[in-house]
């Protein structure tokens, strides 16, 4: 398998993404992979950082044992946090 490595350019992109990945939206999860696998036009490997996907997506790469999940983010609006008593 051919691999091409990566620019300054290249890199400064991946990390650019990897800083969106970080404010996980609602209805998306973060997970991380287990096995080497394609994700549409981009490889994913066990070396790489947890990446963001919707919790469908999810739940059909954890079905096929590509991917764990890493963060699920839950948005309780009913629940807010409490206020201090003091």
């Amino acid at each position: 398998m051919r691999t091409s490595k990566k620019t300054d350019a290249g890199r400064a992109a991946d990390d650019q993404s990897h800083l969106n990945e970080k404010a996980v939206k609602p209805g998306f999860v973060s997970v991380q992979p287990l096995r080497r696998f394609m994700d549409g036009t981009t490889f994913r490997s066990p070396a790489d950082d947890a990446f963001t996907v919707t919790r469908q997506r999810a739940a059909e790469l954890a079905a096929n044992g590509l991917v764990v999940i890493v963060t699920d983010v839950t948005e309780n609006k009913m629940n807010p946090q409490p206020d201090s008593k003091g």
